[in-house]
């Protein structure tokens, strides 16, 4: 399972399709400095007629997993290694998590998503994973995934969403 982080900023995901849009620390003011000016765990920004995700807070480790057979991201607060922490998350189910703790609504406009980190440019995104989901509405909830005393992960589970 690869992870990815960021120099010490969010992380954005976006359509693939608008990377060359995100201009990451260049700029002002910069898309960077819009992407910190989101407070908490997850925000939406809009950019080039489209609409991104933050992931907030603090720049932890995240990875493109599974939740109920649906695409989620997952944000590796604290485990004792790489194997427990895959192997935990690999084995996650929704009743296990707590929460939302947060939620935001956003339309995708294309797919795939690309996420990466915010301060770089979309032309040269550095570590960058890739996460398949229909265009469309959706709810993104924010759980916390704290199966042990040792392990605790952050959930980002998109949820379809038609109210709109």
């Amino acid at each position: 399972m690869p992870w990815i982080s960021s120099a010490g900023g969010p992380l954005v995901l976006l359509p693939k399709v608008l990377l060359p849009h995100w201009r990451g620390t260049y700029g002002v003011p910069s898309d960077y400095e819009r992407a910190c000016g989101v407070e908490g765990y997850v925000g939406v920004i809009e950019k080039a007629g489209g609409e991104m995700l933050v992931l907030g807070d603090e720049p932890l480790q995240t990875a493109v997993s599974a939740l109920d057979g649906r695409p989620c991201l997952v944000r590796w607060v604290y485990a004792p290694s790489p194997g427990v922490a895959e192997s935990t998350v690999a084995a996650m189910v929704p009743a296990q998590l707590r929460g939302p703790l947060e939620s935001v609504a956003i339309r995708l406009e294309g797919s795939p998503l690309v996420l990466m980190d915010a301060g770089a440019p979309g032309e040269h995104p550095g570590d960058t994973l890739e996460l398949e989901l229909e265009p469309g509405a959706y709810r993104v909830h924010v759980y916390e995934f704290a199966p042990a005393r040792d392990m605790k992960f952050l959930v980002y589970e998109f949820e379809p969403h038609t109210g709109w």
